[in-house]
């Protein structure tokens, strides 16, 4: 399964309470999702804008080069 497509068709043939357990689990990813997103937007807004992880270094370098 690759596409949504075809993802839909599965789900199609899927028994109904198999299909509640999806939906279950689908609505547990978006807060999953949205609770990530508000934890990224809170660092970002603490740390301020821009790159906040330094270059790594090659290995062998010396600190403070």
């Amino acid at each position: 399964m690759t596409t949504v497509v075809d993802i839909e068709k599965a789900i199609e043939k899927l028994p109904v309470d198999q299909v509640k357990l999806l939906a279950e689990w689908l609505e547990d990813y978006q807060l999953l999702l949205a609770s990530s997103a508000a934890v990224f937007s809170m660092l970002d807004a603490e740390e301020g804008e821009g790159d906040q992880w330094p270059e790594p270094k090659p290995p062998g370098a010396k600190s403070g080069s």
